[in-house]
């Protein structure tokens, strides 16, 4: 999906949304802060994009005036939206002073952190969280949104795919979890996708981890035994969902890519390009980091907390060596940031990518 808006000038607005479906017929979504004020078709000629061929009829632009609105220019909180998706392709700022960067958090957990996403993209212009339920193309979209300085995007990319935006003005932060705990929540959100919708993965997500739902379905998960089992017998397309994932965020480029252990020198390296890098071990690090970065208090930051019981599984994974294996390149990722990350650590680059290549002979 492609969208951008090209002009706002108060009384009048133009934008495009070209879809998905090539022959699909987009509409947008106008709301403000009282709510959805009506469904648009979008009926303006892009007469580029048939002679691209991306659209059928390229009936894909936007336009929105007084006749449509009356009181378009005093609507300061006015967004728009794709009527099918969701996908928010324009709004005007929400607060009184956008914050002026373009932030990329990069999430590592397959439970986002939608409340830290949502206390911190409303102080942006446009915010676009869980980004990965939309799609690489869409993805990419939104990293060129070039008219608005004021950008806050979060999701589990692979980001060697768009490693380029951090040399464009993005600054990309992250929170990086213990292995072990990253592993048991994988494994209890399988078990529970078994059995009931999860809201927060997209179709993509849910074709991918259909298979390893479906595995871990009857797993008693206070049982080693069980989990010891489970993790042995994981077929292919079970594992690729639990190796390492961390690594593989970092160092690969498609879904199925395999990471070996000369993959982290590389994953580390990419890492170092971060504005900030936290630890779920020392969270409070982050919390004030993020803070200074965006100029935002950190009183009500509301980070993700420790579960006994996915503690308790985490505990269990520990002392099973099929665990160990199929986090090898993650354990090894986690010890030489956690060791970079200590006050007396000298810089994250040099030091890590030196010790990782000495270990790798």
């Amino acid at each position: 999906m492609l969208f951008n808006l090209e002009y706002d000038h108060g009384t009048i607005l133009e934008g495009y949304l070209i879809p998905d479906g090539f022959s699909d017929l987009p509409h947008i979504r106008v709301s403000d802060a009282n709510g959805d004020l009506m469904i648009l078709p979008c009926d303006q000629l892009k007469q580029a994009v048939i002679d691209s061929g991306r659209h059928e009829n390229g009936r894909v632009g936007f336009k929105l005036d007084t006749t449509i609105i009356p009181d378009l220019a005093e609507r300061t909180s006015l967004m728009i939206h794709d009527a099918k998706s969701g996908l928010l392709i324009y709004r005007r700022p929400q607060v009184p002073q956008t914050i002026p960067l373009k932030i990329l958090r990069l999430e590592t957990q397959l439970l986002p952190m939608v409340k830290f996403d949502y206390h911190c993209g409303r102080h942006f212009q446009y915010e676009l969280p869980s980004v990965e339920r939309f799609g690489h193309e869409t993805a990419l979209q939104a990293f060129h949104l070039n008219a608005i300085q004021s950008i806050y995007i979060s999701g589990r990319l692979l980001l060697r795919n768009y490693e380029e935006f951090l040399d464009k003005g993005f600054k990309a932060i992250v929170l990086l979890t213990d292995p072990y705990y990253e592993l048991a929540l994988r494994i209890f959100l399988l078990k529970r996708m078994a059995r009931t919708q999860i809201s927060f993965f997209g179709d993509r997500d849910k074709i991918i981890l259909a298979p390893a739902a479906e595995h871990f379905a009857d797993v008693d998960l206070e049982s080693e035994a069980s989990l010891k089992m489970a993790l042995k017998k994981a077929p292919q397309n079970v594992r690729s969902v639990l190796v390492s994932p961390v690594t593989r965020q970092l160092a690969t480029t498609i879904p199925e890519q395999l990471v070996t252990r000369s993959d982290v020198a590389a994953a580390i390296d990419l890492l170092s390009r971060f504005a900030i890098v936290g630890h779920d071990s020392d969270s409070l690090y982050f919390q004030h980091a993020v803070g200074e970065l965006l100029g935002i208090p950190i009183d009500d930051f509301p980070l993700p907390s420790r579960h006994s019981t996915l503690e308790n599984i985490a505990a269990q994974l520990r002392s099973l060596h099929i665990a160990e294996l199929m986090l090898e390149e993650d354990l090894i990722f986690d010890h030489y940031v956690r060791e970079a990350m200590k006050p007396s650590a000298p810089e994250l680059r040099e030091t890590i990518v030196s010790r990782h290549a000495k270990t790798s002979h």
